[in-house]
């Protein structure tokens, strides 16, 4: 009986552990998120050139966080996949070097596409999608 008393406490202790842990942490809900899988492109006309390119990614899938901007200097066309949370902005823009015509486009697990947009030359072209909850 006493054994059983000690095992109790024990579970009591670690539950009420575990509870207060999540709580601290956001609750439930933002520790386990839904996340949708997106890949942006950016390509030009004349196809090979450089680009100043920015992005936003979830840095978690699995905690509701906002998504972060990476920036980079990339060579066109270029493509990544990344994370969004589920209700979060995904947003893909592209500065060309020069006079070429950018084009962007976000599309959901590499199939289907949420935004396209062609700019005008030599200007930034932009891209965003609000992921569904």
């Amino acid at each position: 009986m006493k054994t059983l008393l000690v095992v109790l406490a024990v579970l009591a202790v670690v539950g009420g552990g575990t509870v207060a842990l999540v709580n601290h942490l956001g609750g439930w809900n933002t520790l386990i998120g839904k996340s949708w899988a997106i890949t942006y492109e950016v390509s030009a006309q004349p196809a090979d050139t450089l680009a100043d390119v920015t992005y936003a990614e979830s840095p978690d899938r699995n905690r509701k966080e906002t998504p972060r901007t990476v920036s980079e200097d990339a060579p066109l066309p270029w493509t990544t996949e990344v994370i969004i949370n589920a209700g979060e902005k995904a947003h893909v823009a592209g500065t060309p070097k020069g006079d070429q015509v950018l084009t962007c486009r976000i599309l959901l697990d590499g199939v289907k596409e949420l935004a396209t947009a062609t700019g005008q030359p030599g200007q930034e072209v932009g891209c965003e999608a609000v992921t569904s909850t």
